[in-house]
């Protein structure tokens, strides 16, 4: 192994690449269009705006209201469950005894029901808000500001997802910042926009998917109305959304379903990929369209071929869960890390052949050792976030759970190997941590290689590779 006080450039076969070790200055200078963005600001106007409406509304609600009525009024417009809580509330015993007695025991009975299921499918029980976050890409996914950042694959626009559950995109026309909001539109865990349309978004969320077509006219904020919702009894909430190469297909994966859905969208039906197992958590489908990757919130994961019938192929971890994984651009290398190590997977998809350099059958590839050390001042490494990995195949970006730091590797990928060498490590201003990162695809706008950093504070930063 190297050692992490001895790092060389080039990786003698056989060991592990080390952490890089040489910190650069990450307020790189780029294009005076790319948008200025800093979710704190945005987010503390609107909270300030929707609060007002809040309380307006507060004051409308009727105060001299039938048992009945209230119990109806909360049904329509909180759902079942409110209702069935209104019903047996004290106010209710107190006016209407009958009803919160016949209300208790429906209570009590969907409550038997429900652990009875939970014991017998222990994968089923209800999934909370903080599932969500503990199994997200997005680093303290609660508590950031930036829950997701996603570049349109063929055209100079971008779209961020923020913690008031409002999506706003951003083009290289500042002036303009057209706003999705739903009230569908809850818990926002993933983006992807749709290959070869100029404005097609697929948002995934608590109660399912918001399918947003934006036009250019677009200045104003959208309302529920003009989004397609696509939902499935027993699949939400969505923690993965993913379009393949073409965009005729839409992959969503859930933590309360061990079933994928391929949505075809234009229709609104959808096709399920049924394993039985832990549900869903992760999904990354390869630029060529041949794979999707599977992971679930297990030891296990899948790689599903579209080419053999939708067959998977099926591994297993020896601790933890998959917590990210990046295709390369050609398809051929599938790069993953865990929540149980501080270790860099790789898996070689070739002529059927895998893990062909010198790995046994089905057995992932070590190829950096990501573990904790102190540069300085700074600490680097840990246990990983998330990963992103340039269109190129030449920039690797790693986030981590507990310490500040990006580090970025050098790749160069060949037919049947690839290899991978530490450049340097990035940081924020004072106590800034990266809550997530992504590369922005290649345009005719842009044609160099930017990683765009959603910081901790909630500020976006871009910072280009040709500087270097």
């Amino acid at each position: 192994m190297v050692s992490l006080q001895d790092v060389s450039t080039f990786i003698v076969p056989g060991q592990l690449c080390a952490l890089p070790q040489n910190e650069i200055d990450s307020c790189s200078v780029v294009s005076e269009y790319y948008p200025e963005i800093n979710l704190n600001c945005e987010i503390f106007s609107t909270s300030i705006s929707g609060h007002s409406t809040d309380a307006y509304r507060s004051v409308m609600v009727p105060v001299n209201e039938g048992v009945m009525k209230r119990i109806i009024r909360t049904f329509f417009e909180s759902g079942f469950t409110e209702a069935l809580n209104e019903a047996r509330d004290k106010q209710t015993a107190t006016v209407c005894p009958v009803i919160c007695t016949i209300a208790q025991y429906t209570f009590d009975m969907l409550q038997f029901v429900k652990r009875l299921k939970t014991k017998v499918f222990p994968h089923t029980r209800e999934v909370s808000i903080n599932n969500v976050a503990e199994l997200s890409e997005t680093r303290d996914w609660l508590r950031s500001y930036i829950r997701c950042i996603v570049w349109h694959p063929n055209c100079f626009k971008i779209a961020v997802a923020g913690s008031d559950d409002i999506v706003r995109i951003y083009t290289d026309e500042p002036a303009v910042v057209p706003v999705l909001r739903s009230v569908s539109q809850k818990w926002i865990t993933s983006m992807a926009w749709r290959p070869l349309t100029a404005a097609e978004l697929a948002v995934g969320c608590q109660k399912g998917v918001c399918l947003w077509t934006m036009d250019t006219n677009m200045h104003i904020t959208r309302s529920a109305t003009q989004a397609v919702f696509l939902k499935h009894p027993g699949h939400c909430p969505i923690t993965s959304v993913q379009w393949n190469a073409n965009g005729t297909l839409l992959a969503t994966a859930s933590i309360s379903d061990t079933d994928i859905l391929l949505w075809d969208v234009d229709r609104q039906l959808n096709t399920p990929l049924r394993r039985v197992g832990p549900p869903c958590s992760l999904l990354k489908w390869s630029p060529d369209a041949a794979n999707i990757f599977s992971a679930t919130v297990g030891n296990v994961f899948r790689v599903w071929s579209a080419n053999k019938k939708w067959t998977p192929e099926r591994w297993t971890i020896n601790c933890g869960v998959v917590q990210s994984a990046c295709w390369s651009p050609c398809g051929n290398f599938l790069l993953f890390v865990t929540t149980g190590d501080s270790i860099l997977y790789r898996l070689l998809f070739q002529d059927e052949q895998i893990f062909a350099s010198g790995a046994s059958p089905k057995e992932a590839l070590k190829i950096a050792d990501l573990t904790k050390f102190n540069a300085g001042r700074r600490e680097v490494g840990g246990k990983p976030q998330a990963l992103a990995w340039d269109a190129d195949g030449r920039y690797l970006a790693v986030i981590f759970k507990d310490t500040p730091c990006i580090a970025l590797f050098n790749t160069c990928l060949k037919k049947f190997d690839m290899t991978i060498s530490p450049l340097c490590f990035l940081t924020g201003i004072n106590t800034e941590y990266p809550s997530y990162v992504c590369f922005q695809s290649k345009t005719k706008r842009n044609t160099d290689t930017v990683l765009t950093i959603g910081w901790s504070s909630g500020r976006i930063e871009y910072f280009p590779f040709g500087s270097m």
